[in-house]
């Protein structure tokens, strides 16, 4: 099945889905599908970062990086609230995030030119997690 649709543009169905993507263009480095997905995200009037239920993925390291997502997206919403975009109502992560361990071995996800991204310039959060992958672009407007 197709994210996107001829007649309607991309398939929303819940953020659950929509974070599953944002995990799939992150391990790929599709920097445009990501910041595409978090906006679509963004414009989603009842859903809330809060919101997003606990997909208790059964793979470690899938799981760990989707526990970081939601901190990037509270990132890239306060921005915009704080600029007015919305009613101040700033985003916070969901419980859950904050719950999920570590990878057990350093997990390294290497650039689309398979290069890996050096820890000093990679995502805090990430390196939390024993994940090194570079700092991904998440801001729009």
């Amino acid at each position: 099945m197709s994210m996107w649709s001829r007649k309607t543009g991309p398939k929303i169905s819940c953020s659950n889905t929509a974070l599953y993507r944002m995990y799939e263009y992150l391990v790929v480095s599709y920097t445009i599908g990501l910041r595409t997905e978090i906006e679509l995200f963004y414009n989603q009037p009842t859903w809330s970062v809060a919101g997003i239920p606990d997909p208790q993925d059964p793979t470690p390291e899938r799981y760990a990086i989707l526990a970081v997502l939601p901190f990037f997206l509270t990132v890239a919403f306060s921005r915009l609230i704080k600029r007015g975009a919305r009613p101040v109502v700033l985003e916070t992560e969901p419980a859950w995030a904050g719950r999920v361990p570590p990878v057990e071995r350093r997990l390294v996800i290497p650039d689309r030119f398979g290069e890996e991204s050096e820890e000093e310039t990679g995502g805090a959060r990430f390196l939390e997690m024993n994940i090194v992958v570079g700092e991904p672009h998440i801001l729009f407007v």
